[in-house]
């Protein structure tokens, strides 16, 4: 996480996804086969929905010579899409439902498209925040966090089907509940200054000052190193950094302190400082022992909504990388998704 507030968008890939099959899309390229949930069985009452007609709408849209309206014929497709797959189950109707799911970096916009989606709801009912991010800009998942709580009705709870990372995982600290599966992870609260972690720069000094006992000899020259790298003031922002990282941890943890296995400011403390690596997995069993039992929900119907909606999400993104381009989509079920060309920033 940095301080910089342009998106910048990773790979579309993550290793626990399954690898797209080699069904021919119109432009000749290899696209993804359906996410499980869209395979009737003899179980499921088969779909009617019609993915090869989204896939056609998603490369034409894309292409070169994209004809006019052909965005909107793809974004409403992509709606209709997420709908055909939580229609059947009952717990859509029970909360209002948000979407954070983007493979890049959460900025400040991304608190704006949930404000929007939230101030559109017209019924007071709980939130349920499905979230998957690598992370972003603290403040604005500070924001994100008191929105959610803010507009919802008795409850507000997070599903994480797979990643909620740095940022996102401040976003969980403001949950009455964080719904989690096998491969649902939370990671640490690791502020990022020019990609690197704010709290690098102390633990650097410190192995400094280890290797300066070690060879005092070397004394000398570690101090003029320093001299020329590193200013007193730059340690102090960093970690004043993490500070504020801390803080807002514990803010949005004191507006639920009841439902916590432990005080607030214990939780924040560790989950910015206990960690040493930005990508360590805290997952479901790891999360029960920091938060507690009555947080952490373990593979629930919510969450297996809140799956169902990721399944469908990641196959448009799947889509939309074979023709070169990112997807994200933040907001509530009606709002327009996103799709950006691949070098832009």
């Amino acid at each position: 996480m940095t301080a910089k507030a342009t998106k910048k968008k990773s790979s579309a890939k993550n290793a626990e996804e399954p690898t797209p099959a080699t069904e021919t899309a119109p432009t000749g390229e290899p696209t993804p086969s359906p996410p499980p949930e869209a395979r009737p069985t003899s179980k499921t009452p088969k779909k009617k929905f019609d993915l090869n007609k989204l896939i056609d709408a998603i490369f034409t849209s894309l292409g070169p010579d994209a004809p006019s309206g052909s965005a909107k014929v793809r974004d409403d497709l992509v709606r209709a899409y997420i709908q055909s797959q939580i229609e059947n189950n009952p717990l859509a109707k029970s909360y209002n439902i948000l979407i954070l799911h983007d493979e890049g970096r959460m900025v400040k916009r991304d608190a704006d498209n949930i404000y929007s989606a939230s101030e559109a709801f017209t019924d007071k009912r709980p939130v349920m925040l499905v979230l998957y991010s690598t992370g972003g800009v603290i403040g604005s998942a500070y924001l994100i966090g008191k929105l959610c709580r803010e507009y919802a009705d008795e409850k507000f709870i997070v599903v994480v089907p797979r990643q909620a990372k740095s940022a996102a995982t401040l976003i969980c600290c403001a949950a009455d509940e964080i719904h989690m599966g096998s491969l649902s992870e939370i990671g640490p609260i690791d502020p990022q200054i020019d990609d690197l972690p704010a709290l690098g720069l102390k633990t650097s000094v410190e192995h400094i000052a280890d290797l300066i006992k070690a060879y005092p000899q070397a004394s000398d020259m570690f101090a003029k190193y320093l001299n020329m790298s590193l200013k007193p003031i730059h340690l102090g922002y960093y970690e004043r950094v993490a500070e504020s990282a801390a803080q807002y941890a514990e803010r949005l943890l004191n507006l639920h302190p009841l439902h916590l296995k432990r005080k607030p400011a214990e939780i924040a403390k560790t989950l910015v400082y206990s960690y040493k690596d930005h990508g360590f997995v805290i997952d479901k069993v790891e999360a029960s022992e920091i938060f507690g039992d009555n947080v952490i929900q373990t593979d629930t119907e919510e969450y297996k909504l809140g799956n169902s909606i990721y399944a469908a999400l990641m196959f448009v993104a799947r889509v939309a990388n074979a023709v070169n381009h990112y997807f994200y989509f933040i907001g509530s079920l009606s709002s327009d998704p996103h799709f950006s060309k691949r070098g832009r920033n």
